[in-house]
């Protein structure tokens, strides 16, 4: 260890951090505490680039695609199409790809916005209600059935997932919803998934341990 005579820290090198100045005496070897490093702040710029360059790649497609369906058949705006599908891949790249957000909050992100691409598509599209009808309760159906698998696999993250299992569970009622109101016009797929979503909160009831029933009673104050 040598010591800088100017400030007095100690380091393992000829050059001080503080003052820039070198060190001639490096006689002591007394182990003490070195003065802490300084944060790579190039580590955070390089954290922060990608997804600044995913959207502003992202917002150059969708302008460039608005301005040549504007420009060439302003009657038929397909540019829709291209715009959803483009955030649907920005919000897949930087929300699930490079977050730590929690695997189960993924999941649920992933279901909405895939749902929600493709009731788009399926609206501009015009035909059959495809979507509604089959595509997203199955998908809820999915969704559900991983995040089970993972509870499943790994018992002590019973905590960690109840929140998204519960959402789960609520979610798997909508298409039951969408088919009340009118906006499905198919029955079996809903009622399977609202079976589904029942025989999981009976499952998880029956077969978890007494963490899960008591944060479920602590989140629900049931």
């Amino acid at each position: 260890m040598n010591q800088c005579k100017n400030c007095g820290v100690w380091v393992d090198s000829m050059t001080c951090p503080l003052c820039h100045r070198g060190i001639n005496d490096p006689t002591s070897k007394t182990e003490v505490r070195l003065y802490p490093a300084y944060p790579d702040v190039g580590n955070h710029e390089k954290n922060t680039f990608a997804p600044k360059l995913a959207v502003f790649m992202a917002v150059s497609i969708i302008s460039v695609c608005l301005l040549i369906n504007l420009l060439t058949s302003p009657h038929l705006l397909w540019v829709i199409y291209v715009a959803t599908v483009v955030l649907y891949l920005l919000i897949t790249y930087i929300h699930t790809v490079r977050s730590s957000s929690h695997l189960g909050g993924k999941i649920l992100v992933q279901l909405i916005c895939l749902s929600g691409l493709l009731m788009l598509t399926n609206v501009f599209s015009g035909g059959e209600r495809w979507s509604v009808n089959y595509v997203i309760p199955f998908l809820v159906v999915a969704a559900t059935l991983l995040i089970n698998i993972i509870i499943l696999r790994q018992p002590m993250r019973w905590r960690a997932y109840v929140g998204f299992i519960v959402t789960m569970i609520g979610i798997g009622f909508l298409p039951i919803l969408l088919y009340v109101v009118g906006f499905a016009t198919e029955i079996w797929p809903s009622a399977i998934t609202a079976l589904y979503a029942l025989l999981t909160l009976f499952g998880m009831l029956l077969f978890s341990d007494n963490t899960f029933k008591t944060e479920l009673v602590r989140r629900f104050h049931l």
